[in-house]
């Protein structure tokens, strides 16, 4: 118990127990979340310097590296028009719907490279998908590298195409999607450039855009550390009982 001249600091086992538990806690949240705007700015800052640099033609012979992510990229070859896929559960604007996927046999590679063509919406019925027509599927065009969108919990068997063409998946991974379509993928997916002809809603952006909503919960995590510590404080001072004189028995 710590004394002062009027106080005495006497915080109750309940009190002790609880700090030590909170103040460790709402820290390490405040620490992660400036990581987390730190990644943000980080992935801003390759966004814009990749973006500005020349781009990457994909299936040229001094094109065997893989481009770094949000790389411009040209490319040549003919789509796949009858092998599309469809990534489910992709939201724009408050509407739910599928990002197009389709893949561009390469000219001049044995591989191909999925175009991810945009967004279209889902209609009323699930069971009718839509169709995805290419008029022009030998193609010249310009887009940019991403990788294939990561998740945070799989379902078991989310990543295997259903059946049928245009082949509708929840998890994009390249190994079951090169064994439904018979040939090998590159590991990455194109963006297809907004200014580029058949494709659908692009609105392409770097994933977790908002460094500032992270610093924002960062102060927040930390301002919770300091009430909690100030409430501590505050309980555990307790004024000092007036000493009592001496009686004297008569």
């Amino acid at each position: 118990m710590l004394k002062m001249a009027h106080y005495s600091f006497k915080p109750s086992g309940v009190a002790v127990i609880g700090v030590a538990l909170a103040l460790p806690l709402f820290c390490a949240l405040g620490v992660w979340q400036l990581n987390r705007a730190a990644e943000k700015r980080a992935l801003q800052a390759q966004w814009a310097s990749q973006s500005a640099e020349p781009a990457w033609r994909l299936g040229a012979p001094t094109a065997e590296a893989e481009p770094p992510r949000y790389r411009r990229v040209t490319a040549k070859g003919r789509y796949d028009a009858d092998h599309q896929f469809l990534l489910d559960n992709q939201i724009h604007g408050g509407q739910a719907g599928y990002h197009v996927l389709t893949p561009l046999r390469l000219d001049g590679s044995d591989r191909a490279v999925l175009v991810n063509r945009g967004w279209i919406p889902a209609g009323p019925d699930r069971q009718r998908l839509p169709e995805l027509a290419i008029p022009a599927p030998a193609v010249e065009l310009t887009g940019m590298v991403e990788r294939f969108p990561a998740v945070g919990l799989k379902l078991e068997g989310a990543e295997i195409p259903q059946p049928g063409w245009p082949a509708m998946v929840q998890v994009l991974e390249r190994e079951p999607l090169e064994q439904r379509l018979g040939y090998r993928l590159l590991s990455y997916q194109v963006l297809l450039d907004e200014r580029e002809d058949q494709g659908f809603v692009r609105d392409w952006k770097p994933a977790s855009v908002d460094p500032d909503k992270s610093t924002g919960y960062a102060l927040q995590w930390f301002s919770f550390a300091a009430v909690a510590l100030g409430l501590f404080l505050r309980h555990g001072f307790k004024a000092a009982r007036p000493a009592q004189p001496p009686t004297i028995s008569p």
